[in-house]
């Protein structure tokens, strides 16, 4: 078995969520997202986290069910002989879990990302121009120069695919992912038509800010929770530090 399968094989064995999800798949056979939380009593997001944690162990059907693979129906067996002790990992804050949006990508058709990914771009670049107002890192800055618009959206750009691939030791960073990070910009674009078309003036820009940024935090995290196999707690800490690095650029950029 390769070091992948057995990290796989490990966690399943490690968390109580898995090992649930693997039973009823095993007793069961293919189901839908809507049964499995119906019966396991999961979130959305912590149903879509444990799946995408299982990996190899769980096959998606053509009718977009899920069902044990070959090494999943061996594991099943396995826990189903009763000779493994209960799981010893903490459960992960249920929290957490909810708050990251990891079905917002995983029910995005894929082949509406592309088209839609450089639609964001475009509109968010003229908006930032017409609106004097650019995105740095997913903080928006005021009063920009178009130099400046066009540095603030490349930098974003660059930290956010390059940091997850650091911190998770990655070689590359799949195409899936580079097509998700605009739609995490999605936040700042509504923020800036927001103060565009307030009138009069929002009279709680920070407070609108504040929330565009956190918004976009957690859709940061989902998309590194479905290409990076990460776990939430790590990829919103990955997010933030994608954040806090933004506000140390802006001075680079502004």
């Amino acid at each position: 078995m390769e070091e992948d399968g057995l990290d796989k094989v490990i966690l399943a064995l490690s968390y109580g969520k898995r090992r649930t999800l693997i039973i009823r798949l095993g007793e069961s056979g293919p189901m839908g997202i809507k049964d499995l939380k119906r019966e396991l009593g999961l979130s959305t997001g912590s149903l879509y986290h444990n799946l995408l944690a299982l990996g190899e162990l769980v096959e998606q059907t053509s009718d977009r069910k899920y069902v044990l693979s070959e090494q999943g129906k061996r594991v099943y067996t396995v826990l189903k002989s009763g000779l493994l002790p209960p799981p010893t990992a903490s459960e992960m804050p249920k929290i957490i879990e909810t708050l990251v949006p990891v079905w917002f990508f995983t029910n995005l058709p894929s082949w509406i990302m592309m088209p839609m990914a450089a639609l964001i771009l475009l509109s968010l670049s003229a908006s930032s121009l017409y609106a004097r107002m650019g995105l740095a890192l997913l903080l928006p800055l005021t009063e920009v120069s178009f130099s400046s618009t066009l540095g603030s959206v490349a930098l974003s750009l660059l930290l956010v695919c390059l940091l997850p691939r650091l911190v998770f030791k990655r070689r590359s960073v799949e195409t899936g992912f580079l097509t998700a990070v605009p739609f995490c910009f999605l936040p700042q674009l509504a923020y800036g038509w927001i103060m565009l078309l307030s009138s009069p003036p929002s009279p709680f820009p920070g407070l609108l800010q504040i929330v565009a940024g956190g918004v976009s935090t957690l859709l940061l995290s989902a998309a590194i929770v479905c290409w990076f196999k990460a776990s939430p707690q790590a990829a919103m800490l990955t997010s933030f530090l994608i954040l806090y690095l933004g506000a140390a650029f802006q001075y680079f950029v502004a």
